[in-house]
């Protein structure tokens, strides 16, 4: 009788753990498309594209333009989007990495063609979002990019 609870235990975890599994699946493909989703926007100049993936009162730190309130970014948005041209863009070599059920952070590289006020756009670019679920959606909270440097002596 003891073994039969313990086997039962077992299945119980090892079904409930395969769920998770699963879910965390499903969620990181909904992650990736969203962060393809937003980079996407930005590509097109679409601001509502972007609202519907980004938290309002998220924040982002970028080479360009230091710390900034997405609040902020969404202001000077439509300005900066016309002064960008991207010709291509990708997302290779992402992870996720879970901080628990509702929070992940997705790190990855953008590699792409395009220009900023017709300076070349850096390319690759190493980037990571905090991503949170909020509403049974996820959104973007936090997002950073750096741009490669060579190690001194290289």
């Amino acid at each position: 009788m003891k073994l039969l609870r313990v086997l039962l235990v077992g299945v119980v975890m090892a079904t409930g753990a395969g769920h998770v599994q699963a879910q965390d699946a499903q969620a990181e493909k909904t992650i990736i498309a969203n962060e393809r989703a937003v980079n996407d926007a930005v590509a097109k100049g679409s601001v509502a594209a972007f609202k519907q993936h980004v938290a309002a009162d998220g924040w982002a730190i970028d080479p360009m333009m230091g710390r900034d309130s997405i609040a902020n970014f969404i202001k000077d948005f439509t300005e900066m989007t016309k002064d960008t041209k991207i010709a291509s863009w990708d997302i290779t070599e992402s992870k996720i990495q879970w901080v628990d059920a509702n929070t992940a952070v997705h790190t990855y590289k953008w590699s792409g063609k395009g220009t900023y006020q017709g300076q070349p756009l850096p390319s690759p670019t190493w980037a990571s979002t905090v991503w949170a679920k909020k509403n049974g959606q996820w959104t973007a909270v936090f997002h950073h990019e750096s741009i490669p440097v060579p190690a001194p002596g290289k």
